[in-house]
């Protein structure tokens, strides 16, 4: 079931000026529940930009209208911030010879997709990287007051997908180095060899992916990473993100009804009307459809519990080979030796 206010905020978001109203007695309206609504999807810039630019800021409360202006300005300012900084890390690593090509909100900001950078919402500076640079970004980064906000797990079988993400002391935005695109479990689906062929421009310019690969990572990310596949989730920054790099040009898989992850994007947020793409399915389709995301959802599942063994099993190995693993583990139990058994604590603690 759609709320009113949602309702409301996606005709703001994606209709004309004339049809904002369709559908909304804006007397039934509850704002403080459209502001908890918008900021959970980390959408009141956006929202305060489409408002500003329908002209229909007299259907709001002016307190209402002031405290999404003061957040889309504090957002705007961030983003210039961030994309001066972006340049300047770019500049950094083509100094030493370390190709990147800058991914995520980061990269639909630098592709001017926005017509306002207050528009959208970024945490970090993600960026991807080659394998082979990986121990040296580590040092030119550390080298240049960059550190670690954690660290990396010492027992890990697959590589991660990014570096730990990393902060310096005379810059605002934190960076993440990535390495992979998704999760282990996930790179069948969609891995970095896909910018194998950007790898190999050696222009020194600030890269980031086409159109249609941000869309795939887009929804892939959406689907797969934060499981929006399994319990049929949505979220509007990616709904936007989707609206503004316009689907039907950045649409390139060969037919969307194959590709169960963005055929479930579609149909999951198909209730709003905001796309025009027809959906149609037979009952044979559909039930294949739903066979299929079974399958997928416990073939994840079932990774997921076979890593965690894999893992036990590695942590053992590695005590008998990494003396300084071993050192560690020994000293953390000299201290709690009496809450856990030897291997337990040494797994639980290493885990954490």
């Amino acid at each position: 079931m759609v709320s009113i206010e949602e309702k409301f905020m996606v005709n703001i978001l994606y209709r004309s000026e004339s049809k904002i109203l369709n559908g909304i007695d804006i007397s039934t309206v509850n704002f403080e529940n459209l502001i908890k609504l918008a900021s959970s999807h980390l959408m009141l810039p956006a929202l305060y930009f489409n408002i500003n630019k329908k002209n229909c800021s007299s259907l709001f409360p002016d307190d209402f209208i002031e405290y999404i202006k003061n957040i889309f300005t504090i957002n705007k300012a961030r983003n210039e911030i961030l994309l001066a900084e972006a340049k300047e890390l770019s500049e950094l690593l083509f100094e030493n010879n370390i190709k990147h090509i800058f991914l995520k909100g980061t990269a639909l900001l630098l592709s001017n997709l926005f017509e306002d950078i207050g528009e959208r919402m970024i945490g970090d500076i993600d960026f991807i990287i080659q394998y082979k640079d990986e121990e040296k970004i580590k040092k030119i980064l550390e080298k240049n007051n960059y550190c670690a906000l954690y660290n990396v797990a010492i027992y890990s079988i697959f590589r991660p997908k990014h570096l730990p993400r990393m902060v310096n002391k005379n810059k605002t935005i934190s960076i993440e180095p990535h390495l992979e695109l998704l999760s282990p479990k996930y790179r069948g689906i969609f891995n970095s060899e896909k910018l194998i062929s950007a790898f190999k421009d050696k222009a020194k310019t600030i890269r980031i992916p086409s159109e249609p690969f941000l869309f795939d990572h887009c929804i892939y990310a959406l689907q797969l990473e934060d499981k929006a596949f399994n319990y049929s989730n949505y979220s509007h920054r990616s709904i936007y993100d989707i609206y503004k790099l316009n689907c039907k040009k950045s649409l390139t898989i060969k037919n969307i009804k194959k590709d169960i992850f963005i055929k479930h994007f579609f149909l999951t947020i198909a209730k709003f009307k905001i796309f025009d793409i027809t959906m149609t399915t037979t009952l044979l389709s559909s039930y294949s459809d739903k066979l299929f995301r079974f399958l997928t959802i416990s073939f994840f599942k079932f990774f997921i519990i076979i890593e965690q063994y894999i893992i036990k099993c590695s942590i053992i190995i590695q005590l008998f080979f990494n003396i300084e693993l071993r050192r560690l583990a020994l000293n953390k139990i000299s201290v709690h030796y009496h809450h856990k058994t030897l291997l337990n604590y040494i797994y639980r603690w290493l885990k954490v």
